[in-house]
């Protein structure tokens, strides 16, 4: 049996970084040190540097020489390029792919956003709501929109969380519009799913402009 490696330091340091960022921990535009960073890691300086390093070729970090490191924010122009990825894609598999969706799984879904209707409890909701586009993704049997999807999950999983905390009654907006998708998938009913999804990802489009607006009169966000 072969023995599984242990991820290296540099490998750990990153994907603890990412995860911050991803979910927000470390906000949009704030100011992090190296120092800091190894501190809470509890790292030497160059896995922690090199986490940095591949970090800001992703675009999540940007490194100013002798005055720190700031959290990469998500502009306006950000926000409709990455729904526009989505309007494209998210549909399409819908209306293509919907004989690839299991029907169980999305049975389990449509449970959860129901019971939601009536508990309006959801602890795990951005976990949920990550899981749940995913899944749909899934079906897709295209590697190349497979992967241009990819390149748009992280910011994407930064906005869902920024409009939610930003607008409380968008969360259970969502939970509900997740409801319609997947009742609409569980009839079979294609063309309404990806209608409904399509209406879903305006919605949250407009939700995460709000947020930004609120926040910024020009490019960069909070």
């Amino acid at each position: 049996m072969a023995v599984q490696k242990e991820p290296s330091m540099q490998s750990k340091a990153y994907h603890f970084i990412k995860n911050k960022i991803t979910s927000c921990e470390y906000a949009p535009n704030q100011l992090l040190s190296e120092s800091l960073l190894q501190e809470e890691l509890g790292f030497s300086r160059t896995p922690v540097r090199e986490a940095i390093s591949r970090l800001a070729q992703e675009g999540l970090l940007k490194v100013f020489p002798k005055r720190g490191i700031v959290v990469s924010g998500i502009t306006v122009s950000d926000i409709r390029m990455i729904f526009e990825v989505r309007t494209l894609v998210e549909p399409y598999v819908l209306r293509t792919c919907g004989d690839n969706i299991n029907q169980h799984e999305i049975e389990r879904f449509s449970q959860i956003f129901h019971d939601f209707e009536t508990t309006n409890n959801c602890p795990d909701f951005y976990e949920l709501d990550d899981r749940f586009h995913l899944f749909l993704i899934s079906a897709l049997q295209n590697d190349y929109l497979l992967d241009l999807y990819a390149r748009i999950q992280t910011q994407n999983i930064r906005l869902r969380i920024m409009s939610g905390q930003s607008i409380d009654r968008r969360l259970q907006e969502s939970m509900e519009e997740h409801a319609q998708i997947a009742d609409a998938c569980l009839a079979r009913n294609w063309e309404l799913a990806a209608s409904a999804m399509l209406q879903h990802l305006e919605f949250s489009k407009q939700s995460a402009l709000t947020t930004i607006l609120r926040f910024r009169s020009d490019t960069d966000i909070i």
